[in-house]
């Protein structure tokens, strides 16, 4: 199990939305030399992870990794209104599909929840909303972490 492929399952469940006009990636569209004339956009971004022993079996037993991933939502519209309500519908439409959910089957969906968000200083013709993403997964043994590329 990897971070990555739960940066993966949160993007295929965020795109599974259909509320993104390019999907959930990795980097805004105008970083790619792409133009930024999506109304609906998503920055998939990883923050950081712990990892902790929970059970007396060390080092034979597993790991408990809990993770936080940045999930920036941007919507782009020339009146302010529809600016912001835009932004919160992508935000509260990303919570649905990720709360709860064991993306996967790699996490415990339990421990799976937006922690909060802050909203970003306007930059016509774009509002962006940043969010916090938890999950924990358990790793098998202090040494199963997956190297696979």
């Amino acid at each position: 199990m990897r971070d990555r492929d739960v940066r993966n399952a949160i993007q295929a469940a965020m795109i599974a939305t259909n509320a993104f006009d390019l999907g959930a990636v990795w980097m805004w569209a105008e970083d790619q030399g792409t133009p930024a004339s999506q109304s609906a956009a998503a920055m998939i971004t990883p923050m950081s992870s712990r990892q902790e022993d929970l059970w007396d079996s060390a080092p034979g037993g597993g790991l408990l990794i809990t993770s936080l991933v940045k999930i920036e939502v941007a919507y782009r519209g020339e009146d302010a209104q529809t600016r912001d309500e835009g932004a919160e519908l992508l935000l509260d439409t990303t919570a649905n599909a990720l709360n709860g959910q064991s993306l996967g089957g790699l996490i415990l969906p339990q421990t799976a929840r937006m922690q909060g968000w802050n909203w970003q200083e306007t930059i016509t013709p774009e509002r962006r909303i940043q969010a916090t993403f938890s999950y924990q997964y358990i790793v098998e043994g202090w040494d199963s972490y997956d190297t696979t590329p």
